[in-house]
């Protein structure tokens, strides 16, 4: 291997100290719990949800859409909770605009502290994912609606549907579902395919946990 050039002391002494940072924002977001459960009922929490999100939106953006560039999907999905380390997980099923406004000032303020926090590299992947702007960014963003219905399949009963919510017939599922779909079309038009895909994961999610 070519030996790095340019290293000095200060360089050591600063991706030392970068380390200890990431490591510390990893402990925060693994300690946010999400609404959905896994099969022991236990609420999935921040990190191995972006890391699902990482392997998921990385196989969908290979398939699907080979000219986003797949590391930044990646990295993208690693980074794009981090906010939550400041302002915690907020579930947005019903939630009222009231609660959804609070949600995002609590999340503004966490982003702001956070970008004094990260080290460069991550805190310019994180500002970059929030802008929204680059195709990758939105990508991203549309995956993550998928995945809380791809865990909640695997939890069966433990569902947060059941066990916080008191869903308990497809009817209602599939109601609030046409709703999501529908505000999913309207905001990520450019991936037919994911919502085509999306479709999929709710009717096979909404005919297991009701057994039809």
């Amino acid at each position: 291997m070519k030996q790095s050039v340019g290293i000095n002391s200060d360089d050591i002494h600063k991706s030392h100290d970068d380390l200890f940072k990431l490591g510390k924002i990893t402990i925060k977001l693994a300690d946010i719990k999400r609404a959905p459960r896994y099969p022991n009922g236990e609420n999935e929490d921040d990190v191995r949800h972006s890391y699902h999100l990482a392997l998921s939106a990385s196989e969908l953006a290979t398939k699907y859409y080979p000219e986003l560039d797949c590391g930044l999907v990646s990295q993208f999905s690693l980074v794009h909770d981090m906010a939550e380390a400041y302002a915690g997980d907020t579930w947005t099923l019903n939630i009222s605009e009231e609660n959804r406004l609070k949600k995002e000032i609590a999340e503004s303020k966490a982003i702001i502290k956070l970008m004094h926090e990260l080290p460069s590299h991550t805190a310019e992947l994180l500002a970059r994912y929030e802008k929204q702007i680059e195709p990758e960014a939105r990508f991203v963003r549309f995956v993550d609606k998928i995945l809380p219905e791809v865990i909640n399949y695997l939890a069966g009963n433990a569902n947060t549907y059941r066990l916080d919510h008191s869903i308990d017939s497809k009817e209602t599922m599939d109601k609030l579902q046409a709703q999501l779909s529908k505000r999913y079309k309207t905001m990520f038009p450019e991936f037919d395919a994911i919502h085509l895909i999306h479709e999929k994961v709710i009717d096979t999610f909404s005919r297991h946990i009701f057994k039809q």
